[in-house]
C-alpha cells in the first residue's frame, strides 16, 4: 500500500452526461437513492447518484461544546484502563483489580461514549483475569453466548446505523458486474463465504438486470450463501426469489448451513464447470486465523539435500488455496483494517480501544438520525462487546477476532494464488460519491481508492475501518 495516498478523493469528474435509452430508480435507504442509466451509443452503464445531501444524514454542531469540564474525566478514564491493562499484561492481578473497581465507579454503560466504550473494555480486562478459571466463569455464566436473534438484529442495525458495511457491498456489486460485463457464461455463480447482508444482494439484481446486453442475452444468477442459521437462509431466498422475478432475471439460490468456522472444504459450495464464478467474504476470513495446522513442504528439499520442516498455515489460508484452484472470475474481500492479531496484550489492547472508539462514537452520532438510543445500546452489548470480550480476554485458538490490516491480506491473498484485480474508477468514484452524501457536511465516513485501484479503504474521520480488495487467479 501506498500511505501518501491515503486520504486523497478522487477530483476527476465521475461520469460525463450521455444521452440515456433506460432509467431505474434504486434506494439505498436514509433518504438516499440514484438512477441506473444506459448509454444508447455505446450500450455501456452507469449508476447516478444525485448531488444532493440526504436528509438522515447526521449533522454536527456548527460550533464545539466547551470541552474543559469533560475531557479531563474522559482522559482519566482512558489513563486508567491503559494502567489496568498494563498491571494485568505484567501479573499485578491485585492492582488490575483496584484500577478496575474506580473504573466501575466512575464509567457506566449508558454514559457518554467514552463512558460506554470504558465499560466495555474493563468487562473485558474482568474477564481476562477470571478467564483461566472456568469453573467460576460458568457459574457466573460469563461469558453469556448472544442469542442468535439478538446478534442478528445488532448486525442489522448496525448496517443502517454506520454504513460501512453498506459502502463495501457496494464498491462490491459494481466490481462484480464490471468483472463480468463481457462474460457469455450461461451462468454467473456468486458464492457469500457470509457476512455480507440481504440488501447487498438485492442491489446486486438491480445492477445485473441493467447491465449491457442484459436484454439480449439470457444468463442465470445462482447465488450460494454460507450461513448456519435456518430462518435467514430461508427469509433471503424468500425476499431474493421475489425480486428476482419483478426484474425477470434468472435465479437459483443454494444455501449451505454451516458456519465459517465449520467450513472444511469448498464442496459444500457446489462450484460447478462451465460457471462464471465470483466469491465474496465479507469480515469472514480473519475468524479462521485462530486455527493452525502443519503443511507438508511443497519442495521436498533445500539447496543443502535437506528435508524442509513443515510449515504452519491457518485454515484461512487452506481455504484461500482452495479457492484459487477453482480460478474464480473475481474474489472481493472485505475487512476489518485493524491489528488485533498481534502476539503482545498490550498493543492488542490499545490497538483495539482506538479502533472499536471510532465506532462507539459513529453509533453516537447516528443517534437519532439513523436509529434509536435502543438500537445503539443493541449493537454496543449484542456486536461490539462480545468482539471486544474476544480480543482482549481471549488467547490462543480461543480467540476467534483475528482481525488484519490490508498489507496482511495482500500476503496471504498472494501465497494462495490471487493476483490483485484493479477496480474501475467508477467503482471507486460511485462509491466515494455515496459515502459522502451518507456522511452530510460532517464529512465523517469517506472512500478512498489506493494502490492504482487494488483496494479500496473506508474511514471514520481519519481513522481506516474496513478494505475492500479485488482479486483473480493468476
Amino acid at each position: 500500500m501506498n500511505p501518501d495516498n491515503r486520504g486523497q478523493e478522487p477530483t476527476r469528474p465521475v461520469y460525463a452526461p450521455v444521452p440515456l435509452r433506460t432509467a431505474l430508480s434504486v434506494d439505498f435507504g436514509n433518504g438516499v437513492n440514484g438512477t441506473f442509466v444506459r448509454s444508447n451509443i455505446d450500450g455501456t452503464m452507469t449508476f447516478l447518484l444525485p448531488d444532493v445531501r440526504s436528509a438522515a444524514a447526521p449533522t454536527r454542531p456548527t460550533a464545539p461544546a466547551p470541552q474543559n469540564q469533560d475531557e479531563e474525566p474522559a482522559v482519566h478514564l482512558i489513563k486508567l484502563l491503559y494502567s489496568c491493562a498494563a498491571a494485568l499484561d505484567e501479573g499485578k492481578k491485585e492492582l488490575a483489580n483496584k484500577g478496575l473497581e474506580m473504573i466501575c465507579s466512575l464509567a457506566t454503560d449508558d454514559g457518554e461514549p467514552v463512558h460506554r466504550l470504558v465499560a466495555s473494555f474493563a468487562d473485558a480486562l474482568a474477564l481476562r483475569i477470571v478467564q483461566p478459571w472456568q469453573g467460576v466463569c460458568r457459574a457466573l455464566q460469563l461469558p453469556t453466548t448472544t442469542p442468535a436473534p439478538a446478534a442478528a438484529a445488532a448486525r442489522r442495525h448496525f448496517a443502517v446505523m454506520c454504513p460501512f458495511l453498506r459502502l463495501a457491498g457496494t464498491a462490491a456489486n459494481y466490481a462484480i458486474i464490471d468483472a463480468v460485463q463481457t462474460e457469455r457464461n450461461a451462468l454467473l455463480h456468486v458464492v457469500d463465504l457470509g457476512g455480507a447482508d440481504p440488501g447487498q444482494w438485492l442491489l446486486l439484481f438491480c445492477f445485473f438486470a441493467n447491465r449491457p446486453g442484459a436484454s439480449t442475452h439470457h444468463q442465470i444468477l445462482r447465488l450460494t450463501i454460507v450461513n448456519e442459521e435456518d430462518g435467514f437462509l430461508s427469509s433471503t431466498a424468500a425476499l431474493l426469489a421475489g425480486e428476482a422475478e419483478h426484474l425477470h432475471i434468472g435465479f437459483q439460490f443454494h444455501p449451505v448451513k454451516l458456519h465459517i468456522n465449520e467450513l472444511l472444504s469448498i464442496e459444500p459450495l457446489d462450484v460447478r464447470s462451465g460457471e462464471a464464478l465470483v466469491v465474496v467474504s465479507t469480515l469472514q476470513l480473519h475468524r479462521l486465523l485462530a486455527d493452525e495446522f502443519a503443511e507438508a513442504a511443497t519442495r521436498p528439499h533445500d539447496r543443502k539435500g535437506k528435508r524442509q520442516a513443515h510449515a504452519t498455515m491457518t485454515r484461512a489460508d487452506a481455504l484461500l488455496r482452495n479457492l484459487a484452484e477453482l480460478s474464480p472470475k473475481l474474489m472481493v474481500v472485505t475487512e476489518q483494517e485493524a491489528n488485533h492479531n498481534g502476539v503482545q496484550f498490550t498493543d492488542r489492547f490499545g490497538n483495539a480501544l482506538k479502533y472499536y472508539g471510532a465506532l462507539f462514537d459513529a453509533l453516537e452520532e447516528s443517534v437519532p438520525a439513523r436509529g434509536s438510543a435502543l438500537e445503539r445500546a443493541d449493537v454496543e452489548r449484542c456486536l461490539l462487546l462480545p468482539e471486544i470480550r474476544d480480543i482482549v480476554a481471549c488467547d490462543g485458538a480461543q480467540r476467534r477476532e483475528r482481525h488484519e490490516r490490508m498489507v496482511d491480506w495482500a500476503a496471504r491473498m498472494e501465497a494462495a494464488g490471487f493476483v490483485h484485480a484493479t477496480m474501475s474508477p467508477g467503482t471507486v468514484a460511485q462509491t466515494a460519491i455515496l459515502a459522502r452524501m451518507l456522511a452530510g457536511d460532517s464529512r465523517a465516513y469517506r472512500v478512498c481508492g489506493e494502490n492504482d485501484g487494488r483496494c479500496i479503504f473506508i474511514y471514520r474521520d481519519d481513522v481506516p475501518m474496513f478494505s475492500v480488495s479485488t482479486w483473480r487467479t493468476v
